[in-house]
């Protein structure tokens, strides 16, 4: 055999390797988690985005928010609180890739003088809201439709909220928070002065008979700490829908992409009753 022939048989035998190990690769990477983002938006001089993690076969195991390191610098801060419960901002979609669990979309809000309970909540902080109803449905919750005070007033039945949650001792007009709804707290923990240490806390929420909220909620002194935390998520003795249900939450910081990290994840899939 030729010089030139034997070459050739040799680059073509490389060739043919090379081709099997990048198809191996490719299918490799086909096989494994995939994550795709959602909306984008401006906070404070960085930026934050939706994503979801899906598994192998494509079902979600993770929904969140991606915040960037700079995000939580140059956030605005206004010289009082604002009178009232603080505005909402508006919703931010997850990726198609999202569908088949509960959760709609998300808002996240800087709440830079914290709100009621006063000595509670009165930290500097944001709100992570998880809806499990569509955009146009929390905005239709408003202090302009005549049954705003009888619909916040309308609690679902006991067995389809988080098991200890409960709402806050306040007057309904109080509880009734335009664009957000009814909020729950956990009752094991005592909501008051002095005993309270808020650095984190998991908040669910309801409006007109309907479970439709949990809330990550945390101060901005301890994201900064850059946290690795996990918590679980308090189940309903029942569910109002047949679709997947998140089980954990979790805030941390991806130390490589200097991201701030907060999720619900544990999505496993419930038979509405």
């Amino acid at each position: 055999m030729s010089d030139f022939r034997r070459r050739a048989r040799m680059l073509t035998t490389a060739l043919a390797a090379a081709l099997v190990l990048a198809s191996a690769a490719a299918c490799s990477d086909d096989s494994g988690p995939k994550t795709y983002y959602g909306d984008e938006r401006s906070m404070g001089n960085g930026q934050v985005r939706t994503y979801v993690t899906t598994d192998k076969d494509g079902h979600p195991t993770e929904l969140g928010l991606r915040i960037q390191e700079s995000a939580l610098d140059g956030l605005p801060v206004p010289a009082t609180m604002p009178e009232g419960p603080p505005p909402a901002s508006p919703g931010m979609a997850f990726p198609e890739e999202a569908e088949g669990t509960v959760i709609n979309h998300l808002t996240f809000d800087w709440v830079p003088h914290g709100h009621p309970p006063v000595g509670v909540f009165d930290e500097p902080h944001f709100d992570t809201h998880f809806f499990f109803i569509d955009d146009a449905a929390v905005q239709a919750i408003d202090p302009q439709d005549p049954q705003f005070l009888a619909k916040a007033a309308v609690e679902p039945d006991p067995k389809y909220m988080p098991t200890g949650y409960t709402t806050l001792p306040e007057p309904i007009e109080m509880q009734a928070v335009p664009a957000m709804g009814v909020h729950w707290v956990d009752g094991t923990q005592p909501v008051v002065p002095g005993q309270f240490d808020f650095t984190q806390t998991l908040i669910n929420g309801a409006w007109d008979g309907q479970y439709i909220f949990t809330e990550p909620m945390f101060t901005k002194a301890w994201l900064l700490t850059k946290p690795s935390f996990t918590g679980d998520i308090a189940q309903p003795e029942a569910y109002q829908h047949a679709t997947r249900y998140p089980t954990t939450y979790s805030i941390r910081f991806d130390d490589q992409a200097k991201e701030y990290v907060v999720s619900v994840g544990g999505l496993t899939e419930r038979t509405a009753s």
